[in-house]
């Protein structure tokens, strides 16, 4: 191979995976977009008096096959179950940081539900004390097992 052989080299170079794969193509993804909740995280002593909106978005990919052949939901996930494993985590005592909600969350779906291979999980904190005109803040972190 030499640098006069593009296609070789193109050959040759890594692929970059799927976001959120890892490269497993018998994954497949639920998920559960704009969980809302009221709580009163934040680093600011007001944002923990007043609180809050979050929201809170879930990618959880898993090997779908068994249940959709099946047509059996109990071989996959639950989007209930997921939820109510979020809310538990929103609803606990209040943290400083995004950042830790979304740790949480991550780490609570793989420990609760052995059929997830992989996570995203995205907080939204809409109404974060940010001194200037904006849509959204948040957090987005991708955890796997």
């Amino acid at each position: 191979m030499t640098p006069e052989d593009p296609e070789a080299l193109a050959d040759a170079a890594p692929q970059p995976l799927a976001e959120g794969r890892r490269g497993r193509p018998e994954t497949g993804r639920l998920f559960l977009r704009g969980m809302a909740f009221f709580a009163r995280h934040g680093a600011i002593d007001a944002e923990r008096e007043l609180g809050q909106r979050f929201l809170v978005d879930a990618d959880l990919w898993l090997d779908t096959r068994p249940a959709a052949w099946a047509d059996d939901e109990a071989l996959t996930v639950s989007y209930q179950h997921v939820y109510d494993q979020v809310r538990l985590v929103m609803e606990d005592d209040p943290v400083n940081l995004v950042e830790t909600l979304a740790e949480r969350i991550a780490t609570r779906l793989l420990d609760h539900f052995d059929a997830i291979d992989e996570v995203r999980v995205t907080v939204h904190k809409p109404g974060a004390p940010v001194a200037g005109i904006f849509a959204d803040v948040g957090v987005e972190i991708v955890r796997s097992r």
